[in-house]
């Protein structure tokens, strides 16, 4: 079977007997689920009806999909054509995009310089520019920023705007920015900005690093003086699942080859690949220093819900005020927000108010990352007046405003208490067990040995 182009609306047919038998069976399924729904709770009490239903189908789909297509292209094309075609809100502003890659690209170096070498010119990678009418509007009649004087780009960047540059979700295999177009428009709602969402590659026809390669792209020319003209620090990365993950690659690869980095990154539910220890592919496996600020998203109900944990311990992070967490690492660079009951990218259903809430919380770890850099560009130069004191007034001062040794010691081994937390949670991790005994996660992998270690070493250094 030759494959589809990407893009392309052509409705499956050659499979239809069978996807008429799985819509009789998801309408089966809907049905009972409804008769049953006031006298039996739905495997998550706080679930509404809307999301017991959805769940039931996506499972029932993804029992049966090994029966109904022969193709993997064949289930894309007829996820990407319903939603194509699905009206689209009159509040939507959707503009497609198609950026050219010049021949032999932009000479990415490393893991990308092969596919940058075959690039012909003849290629070009689609997206889009989404966003709410207001929002658009809006920005459209601002002039245009001074890092975009030289583009001829009609959508460059306007004096003072900010930007979200975003990458879906799907596996890397399905799923397009049609089928997120209704999650973007209210990511944009919420934010008051521009989005530009752009369809990379997708696999078993294009693997790894394709997907990266095109993100590298896209981000190239969002920043690009002659592109679309937006500094860096005005653009903050964002992606749900496989496209959080591509996100975290994306700026592991600008970062360990020098590039410019987005000023910051949110992530809905991210996914991490344990089966393969490239860091670009997975990135628990590389080193999480020096990359921008993240907010991640999960939900307690969800299966990833242990590797976005793990990667917020590995990275230093924090928890948010709605985790149950027991501990709570001093850090603000990597934040995790978990939300009780809530399925894999919770974000993109409007009917829950959990949704509503995780917008709003992006917004606000945006703005208070921009505040915060906003404050540290006004403070470079200043002279600071140190005033010099006598040793006693040092030691006193020390005594009023450090805590005692005894809090001290608590506080580390909390750090410790994290260690143990996080070998627990990787034992009882789902899945885990079918891998291969040099992938599991286990008391001495390398990942965890950072967090105790040190605590233990701190931790004595205080007692002794």
């Amino acid at each position: 079977m030759s494959p589809k182009r990407r893009g392309s609306l052509a409705f499956p047919v050659n499979n239809l007997r069978r996807y008429v038998t799985l819509i009789s069976q998801q309408v089966a399924i809907g049905a009972s689920l409804i008769i049953k729904h006031p006298f039996t709770p739905p495997p998550v009490p706080s679930w509404p009806l809307h999301l017991a239903l959805f769940v039931a189908v996506v499972r029932a789909t993804a029992d049966y999909q090994e029966h109904i297509v022969e193709d993997i292209s064949d289930i894309r094309h007829m996820i990407d054509t319903f939603f194509h075609y699905l009206p689209k809100l009159p509040m939507m502003h959707i503009v497609p995009y198609k950026l050219p890659i010049p021949a032999r690209g932009h000479e990415f170096p490393g893991v990308l310089e092969p596919l940058e070498q075959s690039e012909t010119g003849h290629r070009t990678l689609p997206g889009i520019w989404i966003a709410d009418s207001k929002v658009w509007s809006k920005v459209m009649r601002m002039p245009i920023a001074p890092s975009a004087k030289a583009s001829k780009d009609p959508y460059a960047a306007r004096e003072g705007e900010k930007v979200v540059f975003y990458t879906h979700g799907g596996g890397y295999f399905i799923c397009s920015t049609a089928t997120h177009r209704e999650m973007l428009w209210r990511i944009s709602r919420a934010t008051g900005r521009r989005i530009f969402a752009v369809d990379y590659r997708l696999a078993p026809e294009h693997p790894f690093p394709a997907a990266l390669q095109d993100a590298s792209h896209a981000f190239h020319h969002l920043t690009d003086p002659q592109g679309v003209g937006f500094d860096p620090k005005n653009v903050t990365a964002a992606g749900d699942s496989a496209g959080g993950g591509l996100i975290i690659a994306l700026m592991m690869y600008q970062r360990d080859h020098g590039l410019p980095m987005p000023s910051k990154a949110f992530l809905l539910s991210d996914k991490m690949k344990t089966m393969a220890r490239h860091p670009y592919i997975s990135p628990l496996w590389g080193s999480l220093e020096g990359l921008p600020p993240m907010l991640i998203q999960c939900g307690e109900a969800e299966r990833l819900r242990d590797e976005c944990i793990l990667f917020t311990y590995k990275a230093g992070g924090c928890f948010g005020t709605s985790n149950k967490l027991p501990v709570q690492l001093e850090s603000s660079q990597v934040e995790l927000d978990t939300y009780p009951g809530m399925v894999h990218v919770f974000q993109a259903f409007p009917f829950l108010p959990e949704s509503s809430m995780a917008l709003q919380r992006m917004l606000e770890f945006m703005q208070l990352k921009e505040a915060d850099v906003a404050v540290a560009e006004e403070t470079v130069g200043l002279e600071v007046a140190v005033e010099v004191r006598g040793e006693a007034d040092a030691r006193q001062d020390e005594g009023e405003y450090t805590m005692d040794e005894a809090t001290m010691v608590r506080e580390l081994e909390k750090v410790e208490v994290a260690g143990k937390l996080m070998e627990d949670l990787v034992g009882m991790s789902r899945g885990m067990e079918d891998l291969p005994a040099s992938l599991q996660l286990r008391e001495g992998d390398v990942r965890l040995e950072e967090v105790h270690t040190s605590a233990a070493v701190a931790t004595a250094a205080v007692r002794a």
